[in-house]
C-alpha cells in the first residue's frame, strides 16, 4: 500500500528459511571452525612437509658425509698399503727378475709383512713376464689377460696411474670381491704387473650397514652406473644398474652424478614425490652414494607439532564453544520476553515461528513507530524524530519546513458511507501523500484523527510551497467522492504550512503552532487549498 518500507528495526532474511537466531550463530560458529581447521591443516602440512623436507635434506647430507667418511676411512688404508707395495724396490726388483731366487724369497717376506697389516689380509699379484696369480703368497693359476672375464687387467696395466676398483666374480677362485688394483712400475716407468688386494665382498657390504641405523635407503655405484654397494647384495654380484633398480629416480641420480663436484651433495624428490633422495661423490672409490628418505603420513602424526596442532584446534573449539554458550546466555532473556510479548500479544498476527528472536523484536518495535490504519509513521514517531531533527539543523543552522494535512468535511463523510470507508478514505489519502514525498530525509506521519503531517528537512519556502500545491493536486485528481462535502463531490484537503531557519532557540511546538494557524486560514478561506505562515 505504501512505497516505503517503514519496518527501521528488521533485518532481511531470507523468506524461504529462517531460523532463530541462536541457531543460526552455532550454524556460523561450526562453519568458522571448519573453516579454520580445514585452514589450518593445509597450512600445517605445507609447512610439514618444508620442514620435513629441510630436516631430511639435513639428515640425508649427514648420512652420506658420515658413510663417505666411513668408506674412504676403510679403503683408503688398503689402498695406501697397495701403492706402498707397488713402489717397493725389493717387489719391484721380484717383478723384473723373477728368477732371482734370493730376492723372491726376500720379496714373498715384504710380501707377507703388507698382506698382515692389510684389514683383508689377502693379497693378489700376477707378473706380466709369466702371468701367474698368486694369491696370499700361494700360485693358483695361469692368468689369461685376453678372457673377457679379465677386462681390468688390461685396463690397470694400461690405463690406470695408480690404482682402480673392480667388483668381478673370479670363477676360478670362486669369489667375488671388491678389488683394488694398482700398476708396478720398472724404472722406466713401463707397467711390469699388478698387485692389490681383493675385500670380501659380503664383508665388505656388510660393513656399510653394519653401522648404519638410518631409516633411508643407501645405495653405492660407480661411473657406469653399476650398483656397487646395497642391502640387497645380489644387486652388486649381478651389477644392476641403478636406473634399473630406482626407475626415474634412479635415472636422476645417474644424470647427477656426471656433475658432481668434490664435497656437493644434490637433493632431490623422487619420482612418486613421496620422498626426497641425496647424492654425493666418493672420490677415493671413484663412486657415488646415494641415499633416499621415503616419508609416512604416520611419521608427521608422531611429531611435536602435530601435537601442538591438535592443541591449537581443540583451544579454538573450546573458545567456540565458550562463546557459543555466552550468546545463548545473553539471548536466553529476549528469547523469554519474546515468547512473553507473542502470547500475550497473540492477536498482532507477528508469526515468530518464521523468523528469528531479533526479527521478532523488531517487528514488535515497529508496532510502537507505525500507524496500523496507515502504514505510515505515527505520532509518537513524528513527535520523537522531529523533535531530534530541530536539535540537529539547530547546529547546523538548516532550513526545516513543516506541513500540517486535514481531510476536509471528514465528519461528514463518516456519517455518510460509514466508519468502514472513513477508514478506507483515510488509507488512501496517506497514500497519495506518502507518494508525493519522494526524498529519504522527508516523512508522512499520521498526526491524529484525518490529520497529517509532512516534515520536509533542508527545504526553503519555495520547496515548501511545490510540495503542498503537488499534495492538493494529487488528491483532488484522485477522486474520492464525497457527497457530504459542502465544497466538492470529491475528497479534498487543507493544507497549513511553516518554514525556517532552526535555532538553539526552537522546539517543536513553534513549528507544529505556526502550521496549524496556517492550517486554520485555509479552512477558514474556504478549504481545499494551502496557506503559509512564516516561523516566528
Amino acid at each position: 500500500m505504501v512505497k516505503r518500507n517503514r519496518n527501521i528495526f528488521s533485518i532481511p532474511v531470507s523468506q524461504k528459511y529462517q531460523i532463530s537466531m541462536l541457531r543460526r550463530f552455532i550454524l556460523f560458529s561450526a562453519i568458522i571452525f571448519l573453516f579454520i581447521f580445514i585452514l589450518g591443516s593445509a597450512v600445517f602440512v605445507i609447512l610439514m612437509e618444508q620442514m620435513s623436507h629441510k630436516n631430511t635434506e639435513y639428515g640425508l647430507s649427514k648420512t652420506i658425509e658420515l658413510e663417505r667418511f666411513k668408506l674412504e676411512a676403510y679403503v683408503n688404508s688398503e689402498i695406501a698399503i697397495v701403492l706402498k707395495m707397488a713402489s717397493s724396490p725389493i717387489i719391484l726388483q721380484y717383478f723384473s727378475d723373477s728368477n732371482n731366487d734370493e730376492v723372491k724369497r726376500i720379496a714373498f717376506e715384504d710380501i707377507e709383512g703388507y698382506r698382515n697389516i692389510l684389514l683383508s689380509h689377502s693379497l693378489f699379484w700376477v707378473k706380466d713376464t709369466d702371468k701367474e696369480f698368486w694369491l696370499d703368497s700361494e700360485f693358483s693359476y695361469i692368468f689369461d689377460p685376453e678372457d673377457p672375464e679379465n677386462y681390468w687387467y688390461n685396463m690397470t696395466m694400461y690405463d690406470t696411474e695408480k690404482y682402480n676398483f673392480n667388483i668381478n666374480y673370479n670363477s676360478i677362485l670362486n669369489i667375488t670381491n671388491l678389488w683394488i688394483n694398482a700398476p708396478v712400475f720398472d724404472n722406466n716407468h713401463k707397467p711390469v704387473g699388478i698387485l692389490g688386494t681383493g675385500l670380501n665382498l659380503s664383508d665388505f657390504i656388510n660393513n656399510i650397514y653394519q653401522s648404519y641405523t638410518g631409516s633411508a635407503e643407501l645405495f653405492l655405484f660407480n661411473a657406469a652406473g653399476e650398483i656397487t654397494g646395497g642391502k640387497n647384495i645380489d644387486l652388486v654380484k649381478n651389477k644392476v644398474n641403478i636406473t634399473e633398480e630406482l626407475g626415474q629416480t634412479g635415472d636422476k641420480m645417474f644424470i647427477e652424478s656426471k656433475n658432481l663436484k668434490s664435497g656437493e651433495i644434490k637433493y632431490f624428490k623422487t619420482e612418486d614425490g613421496k620422498g626426497i633422495a641425496a647424492i654425493g661423490a666418493i672420490p677415493a672409490l671413484n663412486w657415488n652414494i646415494a641415499v633416499i628418505q621415503r616419508f609416512a603420513f604416520t611419521e608427521f602424526l608422531k611429531t611435536g607439532m602435530f601435537a601442538l596442532f591438535v592443541a591449537m584446534s581443540a583451544v579454538i573449539l573450546f573458545v567456540i564453544v565458550l562463546f557459543n554458550i555466552f550468546i545463548f546466555r545473553m539471548l536466553k532473556p529476549l528469547i523469554r520476553i519474546i515468547k512473553l510479548i507473542t502470547h500475550n500479544l497473540s492477536g498482532l498476527e507477528l508469526n515468530p515461528q518464521t523468523k528469528n528472536e531479533i526479527e521478532t523484536l523488531g517487528e514488535l518495535l515497529n508496532l510502537t513507530i507505525i500507524d496500523p490504519l496507515t502504514g505510515v509513521y505515527n505520532r509518537r514517531y513524528f513527535e520523537g524524530n522531529f523533535k531530534r531533527i530541530i536539535k540537529l539543523f539547530s547546529r547546523s543552522g538548516g532550513a526545516l519546513s513543516l506541513l500540517v494535512i486535514d481531510i476536509d468535511f471528514f465528519k461528514n463523510y463518516n456519517d455518510t458511507y460509514g466508519h468502514d470507508a472513513g477508514d478506507g478514505c483515510i488509507r488512501s489519502v496517506a497514500t497519495i501523500l506518502d507518494n508525493c514525498v519522494v526524498r529519504e530525509e522527508d516523512f508522512v506521519a499520521r498526526y491524529g484523527g484525518e490529520e497529517f503531517v509532512v516534515v520536509l528537512p533542508n527545504t526553503d519556502i519555495a520547496g515548501l510551497n511545490s510540495v503542498a500545491e503537488k499534495l492538493l493536486k494529487k488528491v483532488r485528481e484522485s477522486k474520492i467522492p464525497n457527497e457530504a462535502s459542502e465544497i466538492s463531490d470529491y475528497i479534498t484537503i487543507s493544507i497549513g504550512g511553516t518554514s525556517g531557519v532552526c535555532n538553539h532557540m526552537h522546539v517543536p511546538s513553534d513549528y507544529i503552532k505556526c502550521a496549524d494557524k496556517a492550517l486554520y486560514e485555509s479552512k477558514k478561506n474556504g478549504r481545499n487549498k494551502y496557506t503559509f505562515v512564516g516561523l516566528s
